[in-house]
């Protein structure tokens, strides 16, 4: 279905899928991608993710869930767990709050969908430390882009090519890739550098005689995750 049928549909049943509750009764109203990009630098997105575990007493389906400080696309994920109650996904809000803290990282507003996991609890812990909570429309995955996004990305570059077998299995895989994805990985949004590492040109060097040194090649997960660093010369 199309943007412009989706629009048409909402219209009609005058159902609003901006950030901003429509009862002040006013009609400019911030649409959606608006709100996005003027809090991109202190909006956290997360969501949960799921992988299939084959155990003795057959499939069962992990769950984990992913945090994602947009401006810096810095990511931090849970442990996997069978049970992902309201409970447990308040313990890693707190976990998420305390990552934002080591890392320096300003949050103002975490984006997530109408999962029932996200209790009143989940929303009184986060505005205790000054974070607003959005929700996405109903059934708009589209709306937590930035999250929907990294979790394609993990599946297709991590999780699809194993058969896990515990949930610390998936645990070693999912934080193995997170790692890579913050420390290795060039960013296209990002001028196609490595999280926290300037884009130094090394042209002049090169033309100035000096000796880069040589390439070498890090490897993980049997060789599926692979990046490039600079030997000392």
């Amino acid at each position: 279905m199309g943007n412009t049928s989706v629009r048409r549909i909402l219209k009609d049943e005058v159902l609003d899928p901006r950030p901003r509750p429509a009862r002040s009764g006013r009609a400019d109203f911030q649409p959606w991608d608006v709100f996005v990009k003027l809090h991109l630098n202190t909006l956290v997105a997360c969501d949960f993710f799921c992988k299939n575990v084959w155990t003795l007493r057959g499939k069962r389906q992990a769950d984990l869930l992913v945090f994602m400080h947009v401006g810096s696309r810095w990511v931090w994920v849970s442990p996997a767990t069978y049970h992902p109650h309201g409970e447990w996904v308040l313990q890693r809000a707190r976990n998420m709050l305390m990552w934002l803290e080591a890392r320096g990282l300003e949050a103002s507003h975490l984006m997530h969908d109408r999962d029932t996991n996200f209790t009143a609890a989940f929303g009184h812990l986060l505005r205790g430390a000054d974070v607003r909570v959005v929700k996405s429309p109903v059934m708009a995955p589209n709306a937590n882009a930035f999250a929907e996004s990294w979790i394609a990305t993990v599946k297709r570059e991590c999780l699809d090519p194993f058969a896990c077998f515990s949930l610390g299995h998936v645990d070693q895989l999912v934080q193995t890739f997170a790692g890579y994805y913050n420390r290795c990985r060039p960013h296209q949004g990002l001028g196609n550098r490595v999280l926290g590492q300037a884009c130094t040109p090394m042209l002049k060097l090169a033309q100035g005689g000096r000796s880069l040194g040589s390439i070498g090649c890090r490897s993980d997960l049997g060789g599926l995750l692979k990046s490039n660093y600079r030997l000392a010369a």
